[in-house]
């Protein structure tokens, strides 16, 4: 069985769950990670984060004053990413697109509506980097999200925090 829990990404130098944005959603953090430039990477299991996306994310940015990514992994098949900047707003994707419409195929939303193909996804994720001060490459995020199949999704979530910019502590 795979991972099923939440991401959240953040540049603060308050810790993740001492920030109440998130704090007030979810019991506690499972791993926390830093990374260069003030990042921070928390994790957190179970569902209770899957759908908070569209309010969590503008208060984080809020709270913190840079934008925030959150990525959702089902099983370790799928991760849906969200981000949000106060320029950009909010944008959503998801990799490995195939197992992530096969877990939305009894929803009654437009899948392509509300996760767009590679090519806009590596788009607004590149936006979003710029936004956030960071130097995103563009031919790999396309390629990430056009990734098919993978054995832990949340692998290919973290190859996508290297490629906009959030790379590891140096």
């Amino acid at each position: 069985m795979g991972f099923w829990g939440s991401y959240v990404v953040c540049r603060s130098a308050t810790p993740l769950d001492d920030i109440p944005a998130v704090v007030k959603r979810h019991d506690g953090i499972d791993e926390h990670e830093l990374r260069s430039g003030g990042w921070q990477i928390g994790r957190y299991a179970g569902p209770e984060l899957a759908d908070e996306g569209p309010v969590l994310l503008p208060e984080l940015t809020e709270e913190t004053g840079a934008p925030a990514l959150t990525g959702f992994v089902l099983n370790s098949d799928t991760v849906f990413v969200e981000g949000f900047s106060a320029g950009g707003g909010h944008w959503r994707a998801c990799l490995v697109r195939e197992a992530a419409e096969a877990y939305c195929e009894d929803d009654d939303e437009d899948f392509d509506h509300e996760f767009p193909p590679p090519e806009e996804a590596a788009h607004a994720a590149a936006v979003w980097a710029r936004e956030a001060g960071l130097l995103p490459d563009p031919s790999g995020l396309l390629g990430v999200f056009a990734v098919e199949d993978t054995d832990f999704a949340e692998e290919l979530f973290f190859r996508l925090l290297d490629l906009l910019g959030i790379g590891p502590t140096e």
